[in-house]
């Protein structure tokens, strides 16, 4: 079965896999309980921040949700680039010069990302094609950042 939906506590409760899709574009594809628990993508990230979790209140008992700031590109007009790139905190040139290609981040964990949660990719770590796969590279290097901005 194919789910399309935008309800992130649907997909944690029935998903085996999930595929993120940006602007029309696969961003990070992965199980789902390797996707809920360390997204990579700063997209994915952004959507699970965005999520009212139980207990997530502030001192005047009023929800907080957290946004990605920007906004959502003209998909009429999308770039050879990365289409989060202006929304993203840990955007760099090449990100605006060329389109990240889905490349494995562990397992059967892809991400389509220069950059996954802000680190550097890890050498050796090709992208696929869009007919094949990569060969799987090992686990990448990603480091966790909270409260980043521009």
């Amino acid at each position: 079965i194919v789910l399309i939906t935008h309800d992130l506590g649907v997909v944690a409760e029935t998903a085996d896999r999930v595929l993120v899709m940006y602007a029309g574009r696969p961003v990070e594809q992965a199980p789902a309980d390797d996707l809920f628990a360390a997204p990579g993508h700063p997209y994915t990230r952004g959507l699970l921040g965005a999520v009212l979790r139980p207990g997530s209140r502030t001192a005047d008992s009023r929800a907080r949700l957290n946004e990605i700031p920007g906004l959502v590109p003209d998909l009429r007009r999308q770039p050879d680039a990365c289409s989060f790139a202006p929304r993203c905190a840990f955007a760099q040139d090449d990100c605006r010069d060329g389109r990240p290609l889905l490349r494995t981040l562990s397992g059967t964990h892809r991400i389509a990302c220069h950059y996954p949660a802000g680190a550097a990719p890890e050498a050796g770590s090709a992208p696929e094609s869009e007919a094949g796969s990569a060969p799987d590279a090992g686990p990448a290097s990603a480091t966790q950042a909270e409260e980043v901005s521009r």
